[in-house]
C-alpha cells in the first residue's frame, strides 16, 4: 500500500474561467503542484534535483471532469503513481480533485518521465528518488514500457 499524497487548494478569483469554474488548466498545474510538493516533502526539491543531474519532463496529460469547482472552495488533490517503468524513467501519477462537500470533481493523469539534465535524454533516477517514488505506488500499479 503506498502513501496518501494529498494537497489542499484554495481557489482563487483569477483560478476561474469566465463561466465561473475552476479553469482547466488550473487542475494541470495544481496536478504539477501536488507532485512538486511529493518531491519536496521526499527531499527531492529542485536543487536536489539539479544537484542530481535530473529534471522531471512531462511527455502527456489527460484530464477527466465531473463536476464544477467554484471560487473560494477548497480542493484536496490526492495523488499516486499508477505507473511506472522497469528502473523507473517513467512514471504515470494520477491526481484526483475532490470539492469540499467530498465529490470527486476530476482526475488528471500525467504520463513523464526523468531526463539527465548533461545529455537531454530520458534517464533511470538515483535511487534515492526511485524509492521516494516507489513510496507512492498505488497497489494497482502498471509497468509502463517505452511505448505505453
Amino acid at each position: 500500500m503506498s502513501e496518501e499524497l494529498t494537497r489542499s487548494f484554495e481557489v482563487r478569483w483569477d483560478d476561474v474561467d469566465l463561466n465561473g469554474h475552476l479553469r482547466n488548466t488550473r487542475y494541470l498545474e495544481y496536478a504539477a503542484t501536488a507532485r512538486l510538493g511529493f518531491l519536496i516533502d521526499s527531499g527531492w526539491g529542485p536543487k536536489e534535483l539539479t544537484k542530481a543531474g535530473i529534471a522531471a519532463v512531462s511527455l502527456g496529460e489527460e484530464v477527466r471532469y465531473m463536476r464544477e469547482i467554484f471560487p473560494l472552495e477548497r480542493v484536496v488533490v490526492s495523488s499516486r503513481v499508477v505507473g511506472l517503468s522497469e528502473g523507473g524513467a517513467r512514471w504515470r501519477f494520477e491526481h484526483r480533485f475532490a470539492r469540499e462537500s467530498g465529490e470527486e470533481a476530476a482526475v488528471v493523469r500525467t504520463l513523464g518521465a526523468w531526463i539527465d539534465i548533461r545529455a537531454r535524454r530520458i534517464a533511470p533516477p538515483p535511487s534515492g528518488l526511485l524509492a521516494a517514488v516507489s513510496s507512492a505506488r498505488a497497489d494497482d500499479c502498471e509497468v509502463i514500457t517505452s511505448t505505453s
